[in-house]
């Protein structure tokens, strides 16, 4: 039996993170304000019925604040936002037969909530916070011509933008989706 590795090990993601590395500086040149409100980066590795996603979106985008929470609400915001990438894949077929198998949610200021501020300047993790997205999906029988949306563009209407890059044994290809335009076929 082959041990599957972690997500984070997964050399699929490892593809698809080599892929955004190698693409960032045309990126960076056709945007120079890399963190825009209202758009995100998506970057997928398909093998399969394996995908592995890396999304990366400015804060505010899905939570309305880029600093670490400060009141109940942004709590729970943010716990809100945890549970729909664990439960709610970022990319799915039309007909909606992909499940999340691992997600993690990581911010910009974790690890800042436990220092002493003694000195500390607040300010210095409130400004242009980014969030990063890993997920796994498993989709049962994906035809090799299969269609994708992406819901997150639905539940999250401050986000207006998701630039999308792939790589897959096919090739790699790239979009920009939008609410009105949030359908991509990979391959095509």
């Amino acid at each position: 039996m082959r041990k599957r590795l972690p997500l984070l090990a997964s050399p699929r993601l490892i593809l698809a993170l080599g892929l955004a590395t190698m693409t960032a500086p045309a990126m960076a040149q056709d945007n120079p304000a890399a963190h825009q409100h209202g758009h995100a980066e998506l970057q997928i590795a398909f093998a399969g019925e394996q995908i592995d996603l890396l999304l990366e979106s400015p804060a505010w985008n899905l939570l309305g604040f880029e600093h670490q929470p400060r009141t109940k609400e942004q709590r729970q915001k943010l716990d809100g936002l945890r549970e729909w990438v664990a439960a709610n894949a970022l990319i799915n077929t039309e007909g909606g037969n992909c499940r999340v198998t691992t997600s993690e949610l990581h911010t910009g200021w974790e690890g800042h909530e436990a220092h002493d501020d003694q000195g500390h300047d607040q300010d210095a993790h409130a400004n242009h916070s980014d969030l990063e997205i890993t997920q796994s999906l498993r989709c049962d029988a994906l035809p090799d011509a299969s269609a994708f949306t992406a819901p997150i563009l639905d539940a999250y209407p401050t986000l207006e933008h998701l630039n999308v890059q792939w790589v897959s044994a096919q090739g790699q290809g790239g979009t920009r989706l939008t609410r009105s335009d949030n359908r991509f076929r990979p391959g095509q």
